[in-house]
């Protein structure tokens, strides 16, 4: 007999399930009876590929759904823990995952408790927003944080990185580590249009914001005179960042070949990693960052930021490229190494494609919640 769990995250849902999401679903039923509490567009309940889904209406208000997760996350989840016999509660991160723990707690509810860190949960939102008054958020959420922690039976990391932050709150308990999900057999079989001659293609995937820094590609550019072209794909939900960006390229030498693109599909996505020579993400915090592996699995090098949970990715020249967090001038040697060594990044390349496609395998992904599972039961 299979545990029966329950995922709990203020994660927005399509309706209908995508199929990367169903066959996400399927992995999780192989292991266990799931339900996923979580939010879609419109109200919904159903059954997909094993896993019962319970899906509330996202608040188009950002405060309003604030209060809407908390209130949730509070009321209903004791009712659908006790009602279905629920033995363990998943809990994607640490700061909403609190009104879950606290009450579970307070009700003395017989459930076994496992945080999720996918990435660093204090100052994410100090990097993303624009924040009033930023001290008071860091203050509140430490809080939150460090609550859930001390009461998580397990914690299930994404890196080296998110397992430093939770140690960092106190926590002395067990870890599971294994990344987010991720179906790398498409990006895998990706027909590859990678040339090593003309224009040096390089790519950032991610949020335009502080945290992904893309800024700072432009500014590395500066000083380096080959023939280079920058697509900067993702969402810009900063747009005080955003107006910054657009001035910082307007001024660049690089600027007629440095181009924005919003968010695209996964087949676009796929054929942009396939014909790029570099992939650069600098972000200043990233719990592991799945667009790398991505990346990687299309054999495309990759050059990424220290002391973020990325490195847990990267043999240095080996399966790709470590620069100095935040620091322009490394980052311009290693671009510009990177040009004057192409021929070794091309099988640098080759090798984070086999690392990964060893390391990162859906098989991974559900032998890391089978042991996750197994562990907090006994």
């Amino acid at each position: 007999m299979m545990n029966k769990v329950l995922f709990i995250s203020p994660t927005v849902y399509s309706n209908p399930i995508t199929k990367d999401i169903q066959k996400k679903f399927q992995s999780l039923s192989k292991v266990c009876n799931p339900t996923v509490f979580a939010f879609s567009e419109e109200k919904f309940n159903s059954v997909v590929e094993g896993v019962e889904t319970i899906f509330n209406k996202k608040n188009k208000n950002r405060f309003f759904n604030y209060l809407k997760i908390i209130f949730l996350f509070f009321f209903e989840i004791p009712k659908i823990v006790k009602n279905q016999n629920i033995e363990i509660v998943c809990l994607q991160d640490p700061i909403t995952g609190f009104f879950t723990i606290f009450s579970l707690k307070i009700r003395k509810l017989p459930v076994k408790i496992v945080v999720e860190t996918h990435g660093d949960f204090i100052n994410t939102i100090g990097l993303e927003k624009n924040l009033l008054i930023p001290k008071f958020y860091t203050l509140i959420f430490s809080y939150l944080a460090k609550y859930s922690i001390k009461n998580a039976d397990l914690i299930r990391s994404i890196s080296d990185f998110t397992e430093k932050q939770a140690l960092n709150f106190g926590y002395k308990g067990l870890f599971v580590r294994f990344p987010a999900w991720i179906n790398i057999d498409n990006y895998l079989n990706a027909d590859t249009k990678r040339l090593s001659t003309g224009t040096f293609k390089i790519i950032f995937v991610g949020s335009v914001t502080e945290r992904k820094n893309p800024k700072i590609i432009i500014e590395s550019l500066e000083t380096i005179d080959e023939d280079i072209s920058l697509e900067i794909i993702g969402q810009t939900p900063n747009l005080k960042y955003l107006k910054e960006l657009n001035k910082l390229i307007a001024s660049s030498k690089h600027a007629k070949s440095i181009t924005m693109t919003p968010f695209i599909k996964a087949e676009e996505l796929i054929l942009k990693y396939s014909s790029a020579n570099l992939f650069i993400l600098p972000s200043k915090s990233e719990g592991l960052g799945r667009v790398i592996i991505e990346a990687q699995s299309t054999a495309c090098p990759v050059l990424v930021s220290s002391n973020t949970g990325m490195t847990d990715l990267i043999i240095e020249n080996e399966t790709g490229y470590i620069f100095e967090n935040n620091n322009k001038n490394d980052l311009t040697k290693k671009i510009q190494y990177i040009i004057d060594n192409y021929e070794s990044a091309l099988q640098i390349g080759l090798n984070s494609k086999d690392f990964v496609k060893e390391n990162q395998s859906v098989t991974n992904f559900e032998f890391g919640y089978k042991k996750l599972i197994d562990l907090v039961s006994t």
